[in-house]
Formats: C-alpha cells, sequence, structure tokens
C-alpha cells in the first residue's frame, strides 16, 4: 500500500510544484489530460522529467485493483463526497463553429441519450424506451433510493439490453462543466419491472463504514488504463460481469465491443476552419470547446478575452459521443531559474514511434509531426497515445528522451493526449487503428494546425 500511495503522490501534478521542470498543466478545474515530458533546448543541455499528470492518477491507481466510484466523486487514495457539477461560465466564443452546450446527436434513441460508439445495442421494449438519466435512482448499502438528476449529457449509452444499462461518462460534458473528477467508471443500471424505474449501481460499506461503488471500466478505458501487470483487461471484465450478476451471454451487447477506441464513422466530408489570434486550424463537423484561466486560476471569457493574455488556453473537440477527438494546450511557462534541475520520473521507461505524419505546426525547437506514441513503463505495461512530437524524433528510444511540450513566443505548447490513452492487444490491432478514420482525420486537422 505504501507503494501504491506513493504512486498516487507521484502521479498528481499538485506533488511536483517545486520539481524543477514545466509543470503539468493545471487549470485548477479539471481540464485536458496532458503527461508532462521533456522539453528540448538547443541553447542549454537536455532536460528531462517523465509523465506527471491527471491521467497518470486514473493509471496509479489502478495498481490497488480495487477502485470505488461513484458518479463525479474523486478517485483513491479515500472516497469523499459527491461533487455537484457546477456550469462553467465560460461563453463559447462568437466565431465558434459549435455551440458547446449544446448536447451531442442523439439519433433515435430517446429522453436526450446518446451512444457511446456507432451501433449501439438497444432493446425496443418497455425498460429501455423509459430509460432516462434524470430519472435514474441511486441505492444506498441500506437500500435507500434517491434520485441525483444526472444531467442527460453527462453519460453516454453503451448499451440497453435485457433490463441492464451501462454508461460511460462523457468527456464533452466533464470539460464543460469543469466537473472536479478524473473517474471514467461506467453508470450500470438494472431496470425493476415491478417499480418500473431505473435503478444505479448498489453500492458497499466498507470495514471503517464508508459507502463505496465499486468502478467498472468501458473497454476503451479498460484497454487504455490496465495497470494490472498480471491481468488481462478481459480477465478484469470478468470479474466486473460476475459482481454485478449481469447474464455473461448480454455483456457483448450490454458493454460494447473489446477494442481499443470507439470511433465515430464519419458521415461528412465537410470540414469548418477555426482561427483566434494563436491557432489556426480546420475540422470536421464536431463541437468545439475553449476553456481559458488566468494565472491565478480564474476563468475567463473566450467571447471577450483575448487567448494570447490567458496564462492557459485549451481548445478541444469532441464528436457526436462526447469522446475527445482532439486536445491542444498553451499556458504560462513557468519553469524555475536556467540552473534548476529536473530528474526523469521513469527512466526505465522506453517508446515506440509509429504513423508519423507531417504538420504544419513550427515551435521554438522546429518543426512538428503526429504520431502514435506506445509507452512501456517500469512494470512493463503498454499505453498507446496520439501526440504531437519533434518531426526528427526517432523511431524509438527512452521515454524521457522524447519530448512533448515545446516553446512558442514565451508560453509552452502542448498535444500529448490527443484522443486519450489507447491499449493495443498487439503490431496488428496497432496497424489497424493507424490505417483507421479516427486516425487520419487526426493527421488531416494535425495537417492544417497553425500556431501563431
Amino acid at each position: 500500500m505504501d507503494n501504491i500511495e506513493q504512486l498516487l503522490r507521484d502521479a498528481d501534478p499538485r506533488m511536483h510544484r517545486k520539481s524543477a521542470g514545466p509543470l503539468p498543466l493545471n487549470l485548477d478545474e479539471p481540464g485536458p489530460v496532458f503527461v508532462q515530458q521533456p522539453v528540448r533546448q538547443a541553447s542549454r543541455p537536455r532536460r528531462s522529467w517523465g509523465p506527471v499528470a491527471l491521467g497518470a492518477m486514473v493509471t496509479a491507481s489502478a495498481v490497488a485493483a480495487v477502485i470505488f466510484w461513484s458518479p463525479w466523486n474523486a478517485p483513491l487514495p479515500e472516497p469523499g463526497p459527491a461533487i455537484t457539477p457546477t456550469p462553467s461560465p465560460t461563453a463559447p466564443s462568437e466565431s465558434s463553429s459549435a455551440n458547446p452546450t449544446t448536447p451531442p446527436e442523439s439519433g433515435a434513441l430517446p429522453n436526450g441519450l446518446f451512444p457511446a460508439y456507432d451501433g449501439v445495442h438497444f432493446t425496443d421494449d418497455q425498460a429501455c424506451r423509459a430509460l432516462s438519466l434524470p430519472q435514474i435512482q441511486l441505492a444506498d448499502a441500506q437500500g435507500k433510493l434517491s434520485t441525483p438528476g444526472y444531467d442527460t449529457r453527462a453519460f453516454s449509452l453503451i448499451g440497453c439490453v435485457e433490463g441492464f444499462a451501462a454508461f460511460t461518462p462523457s468527456e464533452q460534458f466533464k470539460l464543460e462543466e469543469r466537473v472536479q473528477d478524473t473517474s471514467g467508471g461506467m453508470l450500470i443500471a438494472k431496470w425493476d419491472p415491478e417499480a418500473e424505474h431505473w435503478v444505479s449501481s448498489p453500492s458497499n460499506l466498507t470495514g471503517e463504514g464508508v459507502e463505496v461503488y465499486q468502478e467498472y471500466l468501458s473497454w476503451p478505458l479498460l484497454r487504455g488504463y490496465t495497470y494490472e501487470a498480471d491481468q488481462t483487461p478481459e480477465q478484469r471484465m470478468d470479474l466486473a460481469v460476475k459482481e454485478t450478476g449481469i447474464d455473461p451471454e448480454i455483456v457483448a451487447e450490454l458493454f460494447g465491443p473489446n477494442v481499443p477506441s470507439w470511433m465515430e464513422t464519419e458521415t461528412s466530408t465537410e470540414r469548418v476552419p477555426y482561427g483566434n489570434s494563436v491557432l489556426e486550424v480546420t475540422h470536421p463537423v464536431w463541437t468545439q470547446v475553449e476553456s481559458m484561466n488566468a494565472a491565478d486560476g480564474k476563468v475567463l471569457d473566450p467571447a471577450t478575452v483575448n487567448p494570447k493574455d490567458a496564462a492557459t488556453y485549451h481548445l478541444g473537440f469532441f464528436d457526436a459521443h462526447g469522446k475527445t477527438v482532439f486536445n491542444l494546450a498553451i499556458f504560462t511557462d513557468d519553469r524555475p531559474g536556467e540552473d534548476g534541475t529536473e530528474t526523469c520520473k521513469d527512466p526505465a521507461g522506453t517508446y515506440t514511434l509509429n504513423g508519423l505524419s507531417p504538420t504544419s505546426v513550427v515551435v521554438d525547437e522546429g518543426k512538428l509531426a503526429l504520431g502514435l506514441i506506445t509507452q512501456t513503463d517500469y512494470f512493463g505495461i503498454e499505453r498507446s497515445a496520439v501526440s504531437l512530437v519533434p518531426a526528427d524524433s526517432a523511431a524509438q528510444g527512452k521515454l524521457c528522451d522524447l519530448a512533448t511540450a515545446f516553446h512558442l513566443n514565451g508560453k509552452l505548447v502542448q498535444s500529448d493526449a490527443w484522443t486519450g490513452y489507447m491499449g493495443f492487444k498487439d503490431a496488428a490491432e496497432r496497424n489497424t487503428y493507424l490505417a483507421s478514420s479516427e486516425y487520419l482525420r487526426a493527421q488531416d486537422v494535425a495537417a492544417s494546425l497553425k500556431l501563431k
């Protein structure tokens, strides 16, 4: 347990305020997940440090093998009190191509539901037709029911079949509403035919009398955030199925396909240009979300404040499933003095780089390219992420030697969690992703991206 707690401390960006390197992006209220790695400096010796970010909090906590979840609660080490999402005061830019407060398209699903991926299984029966997030009830350890009133945009539906429904948190909603949470657990609900209502995951009491909700990850998150060297994602899902009492025969329909990424099928070739004082980019018809903060953490309004004047600027795009499909952050370079030193957090970590393609991005360090980085950490566990990297990066090497944060106009630029972490079973599955529409669109967007 001491090792687990140390991993959690090491993974927490706020524990590294005294480190000598550029700090992980921290918007004080939830923001994008970026893994801080070295910034290359031509004028002085290489400075390097390892991954320390909110995403690492999730993976480190998974070492414990027991992750507790209640919607919008903080993850380990202690399950905290529920946090009620607070609407963001951030207003959309007048030049925005989409209104960030507009929920994703729901298709044929009722009651404001929208799918987590194309082809969601939805049984046309009384139970599924009555499925409504705001009306789902929550059962505590004593069986007492309450109605949290979940926002219809907060979760996307994975499947509804034979009296069970599974949801996964919407990344778009969490960023828009600045939900202070790094949990990615599924919301699982069961239909009560007698009372004719849905009841979500029952809780349990720990030996200390603390009420907790077991966290079950969806397949893409289970793939990308598995931190169990001796347990496969399939084995972890099997355990979840047994604990919930769900019929194994409906798991494939209820929990969706076991793939590293639930990708949106492109239905339109239309491209939308977007630009402001710090960047230009052309993208598919995605929902755009901007966020800006002052140096003191105050939320700034993109409609009235020049992005150049913000201490942190983040631009994200989301598909119709509320999934992140683009992440870019520009923030203040608040490193210590020139004589500061950094240490690599995972000197044993290595990487391989696949699918490298040119972009229009030029920073102080030179030209950048887009690539799929597969990291292998100290424990031998692999994770992959789409990232911006130097165009001359080696195809493989030490993770601490691969720069993913760069200098431009006195700021730091980062986009090393373009679409989040993924877990691939083998090279063939990784190559399939590199040929997918999701990665081809990422290349297309990156080729159009220009920083000012």
